[in-house]
């Protein structure tokens, strides 16, 4: 169990969950350093809400099993920033049966915490074969899998974007373009 004044290396890979499932704005300067303190209290009572489980700021058993179904099921039903219609494809209103891959969610809200919490926009999720050809994507673009996606945040240029998303999605693909940044969960590294 951890609670308010918990220490280590449990407490540092909850506050990182935090930061995955979009609650990682409650954590305040002290950001994931291993201590449980107000602001991991505060992270986790939202989270709690948001989860449906008792509200308490204490992470047991209910509370941690609910995070991991969510981290789990990020793909299909979304985080806390990220609806998942926001991931379907802008040509046809399509998504995969699957969903997207739940690791692409996690890190969008870990890209969107490291560059402050600021508003970010999907421009582009999956993709159907027919509008990825419409749009001139790549013929094995990692968006007909829904492992991708390009995105513009408010008030962040997208060089910047692209230099956090190099460190967030360093097993992935991170692409940067004049107005927007492709990221994507591939599996390995890829840089245009």
């Amino acid at each position: 169990m951890l609670k308010s004044g918990s220490r280590g290396s449990d407490v540092r890979s909850l506050q990182k969950d935090c930061v995955s499932l979009g609650f990682g704005s409650h954590l305040g300067k002290h950001g994931c350093d291993g201590v449980f303190g107000n602001g991991t209290k505060e992270s986790v009572m939202n989270m709690q809400k948001w989860l449906g489980v008792k509200i308490d700021g204490i992470v047991g058993k209910e509370t941690k099993n609910a995070m991991n179904k969510a981290k789990n099921n990020a793909g299909r039903k979304g985080t806390f920033n990220f609806n998942i219609n926001e991931f379907k494809c802008k040509g046809t209103g399509k998504m995969l049966a699957s969903g997207m891959h739940y690791e692409l969610l996690l890190k969008l809200e870990e890209l969107g915490y490291l560059l402050g919490n600021k508003p970010m926009v999907v421009t582009s999720g999956y993709r159907t074969a027919t509008h990825n050809k419409a749009v001139g994507g790549a013929s094995g673009s990692q968006h007909l899998y829904g492992r991708a996606s390009d995105i513009k945040v408010k008030n962040v240029s997208p060089s910047e974007v692209y230099r956090v998303a190099n460190i967030v999605f360093a097993h992935g693909g991170v692409g940067k373009y004049s107005t927007f940044t492709h990221v994507d969960v591939r599996g390995y590294k890829a840089r245009f």
